[in-house]
C-alpha cells in the first residue's frame, strides 16, 4: 500500500487546496457557461439569436424561481418507488446470486499458501464487489428513461404536476436504494466468507523441557514458534501477516483464534526529510527506479532518513511507543537476494539534545514490520548516558524525530513518507471493513447519477457507451495525463494511427520526408490531448475513490478522507442534476 501526498491533508486542508474545492468550483463555473453557450446556439438556430437568448435565460429562471422551490418530496418518492419496483422487475437481485456463486469457488483460486491469506481475501472480496456494483448502476441507470421515452410511458408523467428535477432525484432515489440493499447483502457475505476463511487455531506439536517453547502443529500451509512466561501466557511468532496468543492450562497448551491479521491501524504520521553522506540536507538517493514513490539512504554513513512528529502525548502511548516501518532494500552485491540488510532506529529530541540508543532492525521486505518502545528506556542526554523517559526527555511539548539508518556497507534502504508511522491504537475491523463498502457505495451513486444524466439525452446503448467511456476515463484517466506530460513515448492518437502502417517504433522520431506536416501532426495531437485531458477533469478519479488498500493492509479509514469522498460524490450529484434538469427541460418528448 502507497499513500499519496494528497492523503496526508486533513478535510479541510484539502477543501481549500488548489486542487480540491477551488478547482471543483473552477470546472463547474466553466462547465455552466460551455452549457449556456450550447444552449444559446441551438435556440438561436430556432428561433433567432434574440428570442434564442429569451429561451435559455426563461430556462434558468424557472428552475431557481419555479422548479427548485416548488419540487415535492412526496412526489420525488413516487418517482423512487416505481424506479425500485422496475428493477426488481428486471431481475436485478441475480447479482447476489452470482457474488454468492464466486465466493463459493473463490477459496479453489485464492492461493492459500499466500503470503498474507487475510490481504488476499480482504482484496478479492472489495474488489469483486465494487467492480459488480459499479456494473449494476451502469445498468440499472442508463436504460430507464430512455425505455419510458420509447414506450411513450413518459407522457403519463410529463401530463402530470411532475418537474424535471423530480424526475433525476426520483430516478437517483429509487435506483441507490436498490443498490444500497444489494451492497449491505455483498458486504455481509463478504465479511462472513473472510472471517471464516481465515479462521483456524493450532495445537502444540513440539514443546521445549522446560516447556516454556515449542513449536505449533502445520495447519493451512503454515506452523508457529511459541514462547510462555512464568505464569503460562505467551504468544507466537507472526507467520501469514499473524500470531496467535498462547496460554497454558494444566498440562495443555491452547492457542487462541489468529490475531493481527484483521486489523484497523490508526496511524499517526509525521513530516519527512533526508540527509545526505555527511549529514547535511539532502533529498535521499534514486537507485535508478522508474518509480520515484521511494527514495534511499546509504549505508554506513550519516545519511538518514528523518521523521518528525507532533502532537504526540501520553494519552495515545501511556507504557510504550508503537510504531510500524515498512521499509525496501537495495542490495549492491552481486547474487545475493536473501541476506537481510539492517538498519537502527533512534528517538531524537527536536533540538537534538537528547536521543535514545540505536535500536537495530533487519529489513522486512513486502511486510509491515511492527514494533514497540517502552516508554522507559536508555539513551543520551548531551551525549552523556542517561536513563529517560520518553515524554519528559524526548517528546517534552509532543514533538520528535525519528531517525532511520543503514548500517551495512554499500546497501541502501528505500523509503517514503507514509512507510513509517506511529500506531495509536487499534480499531474494530469490522467497522473499518463497513467504511470500506461506503466507499464502494459512495463510487455507485456516482455512476448511478451520470448514468441518468446521459439517458436524458442519449438512448439507452448510447447511454451505456458513454458511462462505461466515463468510467475508463475514471480508473484509467492517469495515462493520458502521462501522454500530455510527455512521459509517455510514441505521440498522440494522430502519429501512433500514423505509425501503425509505417512499423515505426515509439522511441524514434516521427519522420515522414514533410517537417511541416510533422509539426501539424504534433499541434493536432496535442490539441486533441489537452481536449480529452479537460474532460477527464470532469471526471472522478476512482482510482482515489477506491479504499480496499487501506481495508486489506489493516489501516483504518480516517473519516476525513470518507469525508472527502462524500464532498466529491455530492458535487457530481449537484452538477449532473442541473445537466439533467436542462436535457429534460428543452427535449422534444416525442422523438
Amino acid at each position: 500500500m502507497r499513500l499519496t501526498p494528497d492523503q496526508f491533508l486533513n478535510y479541510f486542508e484539502w477543501l481549500f487546496d488548489p486542487k480540491g474545492l477551488l478547482q471543483g468550483f473552477f470546472l463547474v463555473l466553466i462547465l455552466a457557461v460551455l452549457g449556456f453557450l450550447v444552449g444559446f446556439v441551438i435556440a438561436m438556430l430556432k428561433h433567432g439569436p434574440g428570442e434564442g437568448f429569451l429561451q435559455v435565460a426563461k430556462i434558468i429562471r424557472e428552475l431557481f424561481v419555479v422548479d427548485l422551490p416548488k419540487t415535492s418530496f412526496r412526489r420525488i418518492a413516487a418517482i423512487a418507488k416505481l424506479a425500485i419496483k422496475e428493477a426488481i422487475r428486471k431481475k436485478v437481485l441475480v447479482v447476489v446470486a452470482v457474488f454468492v456463486v464466486a465466493i463459493m469457488f473463490a477459496g479453489w483460486y485464492l492461493d492459500p499458501k499466500a503470503d498474507n491469506p487475510a490481504r488476499l481475501y480482504i482484496s478479492f472480496v472489495l474488489s469483486a464487489t465494487n467492480y459488480m456494483v459499479l456494473l449494476l448502476g451502469l445498468f440499472l441507470s442508463c436504460f430507464s428513461l430512455p425505455s419510458d421515452i420509447k414506450s411513450k410511458i413518459i407522457y403519463t408523467i410529463v401530463t402530470k404536476p411532475v418537474r424535471p428535477t423530480e424526475i433525476f432525484f426520483g430516478r437517483v432515489l429509487g435506483f441507490t436504494a436498490v443498490g444500497t440493499l444489494i451492497i449491505v447483502l455483498l458486504a455481509a457475505m463478504s465479511y462472513l466468507f473472510v472471517v471464516r476463511g481465515l479462521d483456524h487455531t493450532h495445537e502444540a506439536k513440539e514443546i521445549s523441557g522446560d516447556g516454556t517453547s515449542g513449536v505449533s502443529t502445520l495447519q493451512r500451509f503454515h506452523s508457529h514458534t511459541f514462547t510462555l512466561n512464568e505464569n503460562g501466557e505467551g504468544a507466537t511468532n507472526e507467520s501469514k501477516g499473524h500470531r496467535h496468543l498462547v496460554t497454558k492450562e494444566g498440562d495443555k497448551i491452547v492457542f487462541s483464534k489468529p490475531v493481527d491479521d484483521l486489523t484497523a491501524r490508526v496511524p499517526v504520521y509525521g513530516t519527512m526529510r533526508f540527509t545526505g553522506r555527511d549529514g547535511e540536507d539532502g533529498t535521499g538517493f534514486n537507485v535508478g527506479y522508474m518509480s520515484e514513490y521511494q527514495r534511499y539512504i546509504e549505508g554506513d554513513t550519516l545519511s538518514s532518513a528523518i521523521w518528525s512528529f507532533k502532537g504526540v502525548s501520553p494519552a495515545s502511548f501511556p507504557t510504550e511507543l508503537n510504531y510500524d516501518m515498512t521499509i525496501s532494500a537495495f542490495r549492491t552485491y552481486k547474487g545475493d537476494i536473501v541476506t537481510p540488510v539492517g538498519g537502527v532506529v533512534i528517538f531524537r529530541s527536536s533540538d537534538g539534545l537528547v536521543e535514545s540508543e540505536r535500536i537495530p532492525f533487519k529489513v522486512k521486505e513486502f511486510l509491515i514490520d511492527q514494533r514497540s518502545i517502552s516508554t522507559k528506556l536508555k539513551g543520551f542526554r548531551k551525549g552523556q548516558p542517561a536513563e529517560l523517559d520518553f515524554f519528559e526527555d524526548i517528546a517534552k511539548d509532543g514533538k520528535f524525530d525519528l531517525v532511520i539508518r543503514c548500517q551495512d556497507r554499500g546497501q541502501y534502504l528505500g523509503m517514503a513518507a507514509g512507510d513509517v508511522y506511529l500506531r495509536a491504537k487499534t480499531l474494530p475491523f469490522w467497522w473499518n471493513f463497513v467504511k470500506g463498502y461506503i466507499s464502494i457505495w459512495l463510487q455507485m451513486v456516482i455512476v448511478i447519477c451520470f448514468g441518468v444524466m446521459f439517458s436524458t439525452f442519449l438512448s439507452g446503448p448510447v447511454a451505456i457507451i458513454a458511462t462505461i467511456s466515463f468510467l475508463v476515463l475514471g480508473f484509467f484517466g492517469s495515462f493520458i495525463d502521462q501522454i500530455v506530460a510527455g512521459k509517455i513515448e510514441g505521440g498522440g492518437p494522430i502519429e501512433a494511427l500514423i505509425r501503425i502502417p509505417m512499423q515505426s517504433g515509439s522511441g524514434v522520431e516521427l519522420d515522414i520526408g514533410n517537417p511541416v506536416l510533422e509539426n501539424a501532426i504534433h499541434v493536432a495531437d496535442r490539441g486533441l490531448l489537452i481536449g480529452v485531458q479537460t474532460l477527464k477533469s470532469a471526471i472522478p478519479d476512482f482510482t482515489q475513490l477506491g479504499t480496499a488498500d487501506f481495508v486489506a493492509y489493516g489501516v483504518n479509514l480516517f473519516d476525513g478522507l470518507l469525508a472527502r469522498h462524500l464532498t466529491i460524490c455530492f458535487g457530481y450529484f449537484l452538477m449532473t442534476s442541473i445537466i439533467s434538469y436542462f436535457f429534460l427541460k428543452t427535449r422534444e418528448m416525442a422523438a
